[in-house]
């Protein structure tokens, strides 16, 4: 089951860069920064919650391939810096002010998964307008290895299921939303 997840994330960041590289895909920079950051704050604390391998892999994949997201975007990505980055840098700051302070990981997870849902809200948005403005692959593969990661990870460890199920309502949600481009 993890190599499945390895394969399916893999393959969710191969084709957001390759959509990024082929000028389809254009991120928010300032998103991308935020969210790479977020998941940062994730990978450590499912790691401090001793999730286990599967929740541990969706987390590190989706780290690395955030950043690779990131690195990409810094040269062809839209610079926008509006209401919805600054909410989300400022629920950033507090994660990090739980960190240092409470080290209470399982708050700090709850706040970044917020923190998440509100940086994605723009990307909702504008999918909503246009379903062909985001990857259908890029989403798909990321819910799919959520949903395996999601039926493998240790059910009495309610942070690995709320972190896989958070990951698969919101890459699931975006790939649907995507899906409305072939409906006409």
């Amino acid at each position: 089951m993890n190599i499945l997840i390895i394969l399916f994330i893999t393959a969710s960041y191969f084709f957001g860069a390759r959509a990024i590289y082929k000028n389809k895909y254009y991120p928010n920079v300032y998103s991308r920064v935020i969210w790479s950051l977020i998941l940062i704050n994730n990978l450590v604390s499912v790691i401090l919650l001793k999730n286990d391998v599967s929740v541990l892999l969706l987390a590190s994949l989706g780290c690395a391939g955030s950043l690779l997201i990131l690195i990409m975007s810094l040269k062809k990505s839209k610079k926008i810096f509006g209401p919805i980055e600054f909410i989300s840098t400022i629920f950033l700051l507090v994660c990090l002010g739980f960190w240092i302070f409470t080290k209470m990981p399982f708050l700090n997870l709850s706040i970044g998964l917020i923190v998440g849902f509100i940086g994605g809200i723009p990307t909702f948005v504008k999918v909503i307008k246009n379903p062909e403005s985001e990857d259908l692959l890029f989403w798909l593969f990321f819910a799919l290895g959520s949903i395996v990661t999601l039926l493998n990870s240790d059910k009495n460890n309610f942070s690995g299921l709320l972190f896989s199920l958070y990951y698969l309502t919101v890459n699931g949600g975006m790939a649907l939303l995507c899906l409305r481009r072939y409906i006409k």
